[in-house]
């Protein structure tokens, strides 16, 4: 039953990501003028569908995984005015962008209502653990944390990301800014926690203590544009940490610093949602709405950043062709063009198996 479960909360997760994607691709060709010839949930066999009177067919395929906007004119040239290909070069990049655009979108409206409901945990410095690293440093309750070792600091999840990264050696400075407005940089060597198992400076972080409703009872209304700037920006910084913890995992995985074993695929994502719905299941229904929502969030951020890469088969690599073509002032060969298509598809389904693979040793 628990595996029935997560399984169906993964493909909902999916569903509305993907559809979100495509649908980015669906309303800026319809704005461009351009013929979508079918709307796509799933991939495989087509189980069942319907036409809109505009000539788009609206289809759920077999294989709930996944989706595609298929575009009059997407993969070869047609003399159409409907046509992809007749459109500028521009238009056909905003196109093509518009679904990674469409996820960080989603990703920022998912953050901003869970940031509004539920507060969050800020940059201040609540408390300073007695004989810590931090007390000997001289952190003091107030101080807002602006930077730790050369990094600048705009959520509390980058000092615990820097820490987490920290090989034992040498001592890490810390710049905060002081109750009255003075900026100081702090020395400290991290300790490591054995029961834990991470390093530690010793300070708790301080947080809103609620949502938008206990924020403004606390500071009043007169604070409420304030309060909801606050919340924008934590919204938006946490979005760029998402982004940022994405591209720092393709580095590293590019550079050879993690293997493929640290990747996830859909085998993995469903054992992932599995223990997040377990871990929040016994907190009430509530719980668990916020902690899928922010899995959304950052499945929803990494699927932004993926399809930006200049990998052949991905958004990515659309977008460089056309501003190749742009700089050369006419398009690629139509057939050098479908062949790095294919080939880069061929390598991801292969990715794909690699990783289906590994998650399925890691749940042994």
């Amino acid at each position: 039953m628990q595996t029935l479960i997560s399984i169906l909360l993964t493909l909902l997760i999916f569903t509305v990501i993907v559809l979100v994607h495509e649908g980015g691709h669906f309303f800026m060709a319809r704005h461009h003028g351009v013929t979508v010839e079918e709307f796509a949930i799933g991939m495989g066999p087509k189980l069942f569908g319907r036409k809109s009177k505009k000539g788009t067919e609206y289809t759920f395929r077999l294989i709930p995984i996944g989706g595609f906007c298929r575009m009059t004119g997407e993969d070869e040239a047609v003399d159409d005015p409907g046509s992809f290909s007749t459109k500028s070069v521009g238009a056909r990049i905003s196109i093509v962008a518009a679904g990674p655009i469409m996820n960080f979108v989603l990703a920022m409206l998912l953050l901003i209502v869970f940031t509004a409901g539920y507060g969050y945990i800020t940059r201040g410095v609540a408390s300073v653990e007695p004989g810590s690293p931090a007390e000997e440093a001289g952190m003091l309750p107030g101080d807002e944390i602006l930077e730790i070792d050369g990094k600048s600091v705009h959520v509390f999840s980058k000092v615990s990301y820097v820490l987490y990264g920290y090989d034992g050696e040498g001592p890490v400075e810390v710049v905060v800014r002081r109750e009255d407005g003075s900026r100081e940089t702090l020395s400290m060597t991290p300790k490591y926690d054995e029961e834990l198992e991470r390093y530690r400076i010793g300070f708790s972080a301080a947080s809103t203590g609620g949502g938008i409703a206990a924020m403004v009872q606390e500071q009043g209304w007169s604070k409420l544009p304030s309060i909801l700037w606050g919340i924008l920006k934590q919204s938006f910084w946490s979005l760029c940490f998402d982004v940022e913890m994405t591209i720092g995992g393709v580095v590293q995985l590019v550079t050879g610093a993690v293997g493929l074993d640290a990747m996830s695929g859909p085998i993995g994502i469903v054992s992932t949602v599995g223990e997040v719905y377990e871990e929040s299941a016994g907190y009430g229904f509530m719980s668990v709405v916020s902690s899928l929502a922010s899995l959304t969030v950052l499945l929803s951020a990494n699927l932004g950043v993926l399809n930006l890469f200049p990998i052949p088969a991905l958004d990515g690599s659309r977008i460089v062709f056309l501003i190749i073509e742009k700089i050369r002032k006419k398009p690629m060969n139509a057939r050098v063009e479908g062949l790095i298509y294919t080939i880069g598809f061929l390598l991801l389904i292969g990715l794909m198996v690699v990783v289906a693979f590994n998650d399925i040793l890691k749940l042994f």
